[in-house]
């Protein structure tokens, strides 16, 4: 697939992609999203909003693709988003969403040793919808647009959706039943591969790639890795009922990416540094704080950087160019959205100009 209908230069973006995950990249990777009408965007929630019908959300994404200008390593991207934590709604927890706000949540009522005996049925309604839109998502993109994972988000998380209460009951467990807790969330880990790979082959990885919500493809098998409830631990129980499930998904998968999401998450930044396998690590400040370009985020940057570790961020455009003066541009990848095609071309020229 050496272009596609919304990325004439799909094929030179798949090897720069490939130079950065394998650390050979001589400058940073960048994407820069513009909307032709200076408004357009990308609706996250189409198959949610649209649900049953998986062609109509389609069909609104091509629309919205159609008014997108994909510069340097941005690119279309189909994710299939069931809202964060989808495993828990194939085991039978109850999927919530409001369009008024753009959101879904998940109400389980499971007992721990229901959570422990739980399997994927193939007949379950929002597992069988996920693979109805992913499978459609691969027929109809075919030289359009990449499709990426859902978000099965992680299993501490997913077992507090299934509980309900969250995180109250969740976190009562962990106190009083610890070794059920493991029994249970070591269950939903096999749970979770088996989701991984069954997609795997609808998305047929093999000729398309791995693409995932934060839109960093990859020829190699790829995920991004996170766990909502670890700010709510402290280091003794993260040690104890996250952090083993997390050093395995870095070994299982060849690249990985820790999807860091805001302050309350750093003060388990440290292990998660220490983990070989883990390449690289994404991070979003949160709603009220400083945006991604704010200077104030520079000695955390550089802290990850001086791990070893590649870094994600998200930046206004007119930060792009001062954020990469502060920090080693090297194994960096900025995501932008600029809002007309003149802060675009300025911004394209003066980074050409100074990386060539």
């Amino acid at each position: 697939m050496p272009s596609l209908l919304y990325k004439s230069d799909w094929e030179e973006a798949k090897s720069i992609f490939e130079d950065w995950w394998n650390r050979e990249l001589y400058r940073p990777l960048i994407q820069v999203f513009l909307p032709k009408d200076g408004k357009s965007k990308l609706d996250s929630w189409a198959f949610l909003r649209y649900y049953p019908d998986a062609g109509k959300a389609l069909n609104e994404l091509f629309r919205q693709f159609s008014k997108i200008v994909f510069a340097k390593e941005a690119y279309p991207n189909i994710w299939v988003n069931l809202g964060p934590g989808s495993l828990s709604a194939y085991l039978g927890a109850e999927l919530k969403f409001d369009p008024r706000v753009d959101t879904a949540w998940f109400q389980g009522d499971f007992s721990l040793s229901q959570v422990e005996e739980a399997r994927l049925h193939p007949d379950s309604k929002w597992w069988r919808y996920t693979i109805e839109c992913t499978e459609a998502s691969v027929r109809r993109s075919y030289g359009k647009a990449v499709v990426a994972f859902t978000d099965l988000l992680d299993v501490l998380t997913v077992l507090g959706q299934l509980k309900g209460g969250y995180p109250t009951v969740l976190l009562k467990d962990m106190f009083l039943n610890g070794e059920k807790v493991i029994r249970a969330l070591d269950n939903l880990h096999e749970i979770w591969f088996q989701c991984y790979e069954e997609l795997c082959k609808v998305i047929n990885v093999s000729e398309n790639g791995y693409s995932t919500w934060t839109g960093l493809w990859s020829r190699r098998k790829h995920l991004v890795l996170q766990c909502d409830t670890i700010v709510y631990l402290s280091p003794r129980f993260f040690e104890k009922f996250a952090y083993p499930y997390i050093v395995e998904e870095c070994k299982y998968f060849e690249r990985t990416i820790w999807h860091l999401d805001g302050l309350l998450e750093v003060p388990h930044l440290d292990p998660l540094l220490d983990i070989p396998e883990l390449d690289a690590i994404q991070w979003i400040p949160g709603e009220g704080n400083p945006d991604g370009g704010d200077d104030s985020w520079i000695p955390l940057y550089k802290k990850i950087q001086k791990k070893g570790k590649m870094l994600q961020v998200f930046v206004p455009p007119e930060k792009v160019m001062h954020l990469l003066d502060k920090i080693s541009p090297k194994g960096v990848a900025v995501s932008t959205t600029c809002r007309t095609s003149k802060q675009a071309s300025e911004l394209l020229m003066e980074f050409e100009s100074k990386y060539g």
